[in-house]
């Protein structure tokens, strides 16, 4: 009799390590595809960033990283391939993508520092004649924030045209950049610049003389 309660008690202890031993799997995986899951959306939303950044800034990753970026999304490739995701293949992901934002947002950083630079010093020459100071001022902390990328970036040729100068905006600031570096001619006062100059009052600003 005790000897058959004891090999019950046996078996009964050997289902319910069975049983925690599957919940542990269940635990580890459901892990595992979380980590994954993670990986590809941040995948997702870093290539199409770097896309965006090309196409509207010219920002183009090294080779380097290229290859980097190109491995990562072969290896994710793979990994649904063979229909499970490993602790250890979702670590080296998760691992690896951490590494390549890295690398792109240091890349970006320098890139854009010698774009932006020249873009703010170039509203804070024009900030004494823009119709309006504070969306040069708007503008300006705006294009700074973007050093710090999120891989969400707005395109700085948009925020500088918002600055209040309306359809011929990219004219007018060529024009007033030519004025603030002591390069503008009669030539460069055209029918469009004059009557934006008069609209504006600031006809009244400008100085002719011969050099």
């Amino acid at each position: 009799m005790l000897v058959d309660l004891l090999d019950q008690s046996i078996i009964a202890m050997k289902e319910i390590y069975e049983l925690e031993k599957s919940s542990n799997d269940v635990q580890k995986q459901e892990k595992n595809d979380k980590i994954f899951s993670n990986v590809v959306s941040e995948n997702h939303l870093m290539v199409k960033a770097v896309t965006n950044s090309m196409s509207q800034l010219g920002f183009v990753i090294s080779q380097e990283t290229r290859g980097k970026v190109i491995g990562l999304l072969k290896s994710s490739y793979d990994a649904v391939s063979r229909g499970l995701i490993q602790e250890s293949t979702a670590n080296y992901l998760q691992k690896e993508v951490f590494n390549i934002k890295k690398a792109i947002l240091q890349e970006w950083l320098n890139y854009y520092h010698r774009v932006a630079d020249q873009k703010i010093n170039m509203l804070q020459t024009i900030k004494g004649i823009a119709p309006e100071r504070e969306k040069v001022d708007y503008a300006s902390n705006k294009i700074k924030l973007g050093a710090s990328w999120d891989f969400k970036q707005d395109n700085l040729d948009k925020i500088i045209n918002s600055l209040g100068f309306g359809e011929d905006g990219a004219e007018i600031l060529v024009f007033l950049k030519k004025v603030a570096s002591g390069k503008a001619s009669v030539h460069d006062l055209t029918p469009d610049i004059f009557n934006w100059l008069k609209e504006n009052n600031m006809t009244s600003k400008l100085a002719v003389s011969f050099r």
